[in-house]
C-alpha cells in the first residue's frame, strides 16, 4: 500500500477537477486514496475515514459485490477500462451520466499492485456516445418524474422510437427493461432520502413514486437487502 501511495502527486492535480472522482485502490481491492469529489460522494469528510475500506463498507452487499467484481477484474487479469459510460446516483441523489476509467497499477517489480481510476461527469448530452444520445432525454424525464406514474409509451415517444423497439434497444444499452431501470431508479431515490433526510418511511415511498408501502418495503429489501428502517439505521450514522 505504501508503494501506492507516493502517487499522491497525482492526487494534487485531480483535487483540480471537481468534476472527476480520482481514487486509487490496493490489490484487496482495499481505497488507497481519493480525491474530495470522491469523497463527497461517499458522504465522508476525511481520506483517513476510506484509507483501507472496502466497497462493503460503503455500500448494501449487492451493489457491493458489483463494485468489487470490476476491480478484480481489473487486478486479476491485468484488463483496462477506458471510457465506460454509465448512470450514477451522485451525492445528491440524481441520476448523473459518467465516464469511467480502471487501469491497473504495476509495483517496480511488474506485480499488479491495485488499480487507479477515474470518473467523470458528463455534463451535457452532447458529449454521450451516440449509442446513448437518443436515452439522454429519456432518462431526464424519469428523473423529472420519479413520483408520478411513468408511461413506457411517452418515454418512446420521446427517444422517437416505436414502443416495441424502444424496449429493445432501452435494454440492449441498460441490460434491464424500462420499467426495471424505473424501479432501480426510485429505490435508490428512496436510498438517498432515508439517509439524507428525517422524512418518515412512508413520505419517502410517496415521494419516490410508491404508493403501496408494502410493495416498497418488499422491493426495497429484495435489492438492497435491509429493509427501509435497517438501512436507514446502518448507512445514516456516516
Amino acid at each position: 500500500m505504501s508503494g501506492l501511495r507516493d502517487r499522491g502527486q497525482i492526487e494534487q492535480m485531480f483535487e483540480l477537477l471537481p468534476d472527476i472522482y480520482f481514487y486509487i485502490k490496493d490489490r484487496e481491492c482495499r481505497w488507497v486514496m481519493c480525491n474530495q469529489a470522491c469523497l463527497r460522494l461517499l458522504n465522508f469528510r476525511y481520506q483517513a475515514e476510506v484509507v483501507g475500506a472496502t466497497e462493503k463498507d460503503f455500500f448494501p452487499p449487492k451493489i457491493a459485490a458489483l463494485i468489487e467484481q470490476d476491480d478484480r477484474t481489473v487486478i486479476d487479469t491485468n484488463h483496462r477500462i477506458i471510457n465506460r459510460t454509465e448512470l450514477i446516483v451522485d451525492e445528491s441523489g440524481h441520476l448523473t451520466w459518467v465516464s469511467t476509467n480502471k487501469v491497473p497499477l504495476a509495483g517496480a517489480d511488474g506485480e499488479i499492485k491495485g488499480l487507479m481510476g477515474t470518473t467523470r461527469v458528463i455534463s451535457r448530452s452532447e458529449q454521450l456516445p451516440d449509442e446513448y444520445q437518443q436515452f439522454s432525454k429519456v432518462i431526464d424525464f424519469i428523473q423529472a418524474n420519479v413520483a408520478e406514474k411513468i408511461d413506457i409509451k411517452e418515454l418512446a415517444k420521446i427517444s422517437c422510437l416505436s414502443d416495441s423497439h424502444f424496449r429493445k434497444r432501452f435494454r440492449m444499452q441498460f441490460r434491464l427493461s424500462p420499467q426495471e431501470f424505473i424501479l432501480r431508479t426510485r429505490l435508490q431515490a428512496a436510498s438517498k432520502m432515508l439517509i439524507s433526510t428525517d422524512e418518515s418511511i412512508i413520505n419517502v415511498a410517496l415521494a419516490c413514486g410508491f404508493r403501496d408501502q408494502s410493495y416498497f418495503a418488499n422491493q426495497f429489501k429484495k435489492f438492497f437487502e435491509q429493509s427501509p428502517k435497517r438501512y436507514r439505521a446502518t448507512w445514516g450514522q456516516k
